[in-house]
């Protein structure tokens, strides 16, 4: 009985964590891909162009388990990872916000037309003047 002790506790330890529904940040954003900076000039804006080209670019790793869609908790752990906004422009905690405004039929999954969309781009640029401004990502 002792010799079957230490296997099993292995074992129910490693189904435990197999459970976990947020990644740790270290590891999410190599799960995530790496992309640079969503301001990819870093010059305090989010252009069109660089929303764009970050979304073309990001899909595919963001939907962890490749069923074709992003789940609400593929979005959080990935959203955990950063590295998408410079440090000083980052907020963890605002995932659900960006998750509101990207969610655009409220199905509880990101589409590939949902994902750093257009309808996503009108909503975070408030003062509709064609970027997104430190004032608009961090609204919340």
């Amino acid at each position: 009985m002792k010799k079957l002790i230490v296997p099993l506790l292995l074992a129910g330890g490693a189904a435990l964590a197999g459970c976990a529904t947020v990644v740790d940040p270290a590891t999410a954003a190599n799960a995530c891909g790496t992309y640079g900076m969503v301001d990819s000039d870093n010059d305090g804006f989010v252009e069109a162009s660089e929303w764009n080209a970050y979304r073309a670019g990001a899909y595919s790793y963001w939907d962890a388990n490749a069923d074709g869609r992003i789940s609400r908790t593929e979005f959080q752990n990935c959203w955990y990872g950063g590295g998408f906004y410079s440090a000083s422009a980052y907020n963890r905690d605002y995932w659900s916000n960006y998750w509101s405004a990207f969610d655009a039929n409220n199905d509880g999954y990101l589409s590939n037309d949902e994902y750093w969309s257009g309808a996503a781009w009108a909503r975070m640029d408030r003062n509709n003047n064609g970027r997104i401004d430190a004032n608009e990502y961090r609204w919340w």
